[in-house]
């Protein structure tokens, strides 16, 4: 025990608590490998871009309540009711939060300088609390594909023992699970780029198929020859995935590739060395990880109709560009004296998800809000994906009738099977 951590856990009471905090979250792993080090400090700066978006955010504020712009998680849709926060220029609440969690960064920083790795675990616990929470319960609105990698891998980083060898393992896995949502024209035919006005990044309209589909492989297939010896073969896999995290930038800007690229080079190209297969006792918990993993992103598989259209299930695992989106929501609202209100949405940007849910959500509030002086409320929805038509997959005049349901199909959204009518066709659009 290090004597900053004597003077602040005086008592032998005090230390074995310590002790016993240490063996239970594998500490003495983190203290011994400097990769894992490493990974910790790519964690942190990982935190430190992400909140610098959401302190600008106002999606986990009272505000977006007040507002009607909140959004929660299909499986907890009373999230709402948990937002307290309040973002410039309506309080100092939100920012109060960040500027604290900023402070905790540079104690964090200060306690790596100083090898107090049980004191800098405990720091970046409480950024992986919030950050967690503020994701997976507090909003539908924050769960970016980075944010899952983020949680796993400070998940494995902080609480799991066999450290290095599960970053390792779940960040392949990561690559080959995202593929599942690639299957589809999107992809395979490359419409998703295809579709835009402005094509795929650097590269003519007709070789869009070719390198859509090489990424389909790599990360299916070649994604797993980076847990391979290190030589030739590793190495270019290596490079390639580099090579396309540098590339796909020039759509999702800096926040993923500074989450993914850092913990990248660091566990497969600085201090990369092959880790044996752990089976003991203390792997199991890593073992579940992966299983849950792998389930979470099979979930949308098992809901009836094209996830793609209906969007059900989408979030429950990896969702990167899975298909290129462009809806229409129409809602005409009659109050009891007699007068009307169109509340009109549109959305031509393909990085936008067009989930039915999101539309209901928002309107679905309206009605409650609203309740004693709605006399009826007709809903529209048209979605095309991949520059195909639109279909009208939701055409309701019992909008405030409507419920959600977040682990199987909810019938008032039409499928294919359904034959939803087709009300027109998109132009191209934009990827912002």
């Amino acid at each position: 025990m290090t004597q900053l951590l004597k003077k602040l856990f005086p008592t032998t009471f005090d230390q074995r608590i310590i002790h016993a905090y240490q063996r239970f979250f594998s500490i003495q792993e983190l203290e011994k490998e400097l990769v894992l080090k490493w990974v910790f400090g790519a964690s942190l700066f990982s935190y430190f871009t992400t909140f610098s978006f959401w302190v600008s955010s106002t999606v986990l504020t009272a505000d977006a309540v007040e507002k009607g712009y909140a959004v929660c998680r299909p499986y907890f849709q009373g999230c709402t009711d948990w937002l307290f926060l309040h973002g410039l220029p309506n309080g100092y609440s939100q920012t109060v939060l960040y500027m604290g969690l900023f402070g905790l960064m540079l104690i964090a920083v200060y306690l790596m300088y100083r090898k107090e790795w049980v004191l800098a675990h405990m720091s970046i616990v409480l950024m992986y609390l919030w950050h967690a929470l503020a994701t997976f319960i507090l909003s539908g609105q924050l769960g970016g594909n980075y944010d899952y990698y983020l949680f796993v891998l400070t998940t494995i980083l902080l609480f799991l023992p066999h450290k290095e060898f599960f970053l390792k393992l779940c960040f392949v896995l990561f690559y080959a699970l995202s593929t599942v949502a690639k299957i589809h024209p999107a992809w395979v035919a490359g419409t998703y780029f295809s579709a835009l006005q402005t094509g795929l990044p650097l590269f003519p309209d007709w070789s869009i198929p070719f390198w859509t589909n090489l990424v389909i492989f790599m990360e299916m297939v070649g994604a797993w020859f980076l847990l391979s010896r290190p030589g030739l073969v590793q190495r270019l896999v290596l490079v390639f995935f580099i090579a396309f995290h540098l590339y796909s930038g020039i759509l999702v800007k800096y926040h993923y590739p500074s989450v993914v690229l850092p913990t990248l080079i660091i566990l497969f190209g600085l201090f990369y060395r092959k880790t044996p297969i752990p089976f003991d006792r203390r792997s199991i918990a890593g073992w579940v990880l992966v299983g849950l993993l792998v389930c979470m992103q099979s979930l949308p598989l098992f809901i009836p109709g094209d996830e793609k259209l209906t969007l059900e299930g989408n979030k429950y695992g990896l969702y990167m560009f899975e298909s290129n989106h462009q809806c229409i929501s129409t809602a005409r609202i009659t109050f009891t004296d007699g007068s009307e209100q169109v509340i009109y949405n549109e959305s031509a940007n393909a990085r936008a998800r067009c989930e039915p849910y999101r539309y209901w959500f928002r309107l679905n509030a309206f009605c409650k809000r609203n309740a004693a002086h709605i006399q009826s409320a007709a809903w529209t929805f048209d979605h095309s994906i991949n520059g195909g038509p639109f279909l009208r997959i939701v055409d309701t005049d019992e909008l405030c009738a409507l419920q959600y349901r977040p682990l199987t199909h909810n019938d008032w959204i039409k499928t294919h099977s359904d034959e939803p009518e087709v009300v027109g066709y998109p132009v191209e659009n934009i990827y912002d």
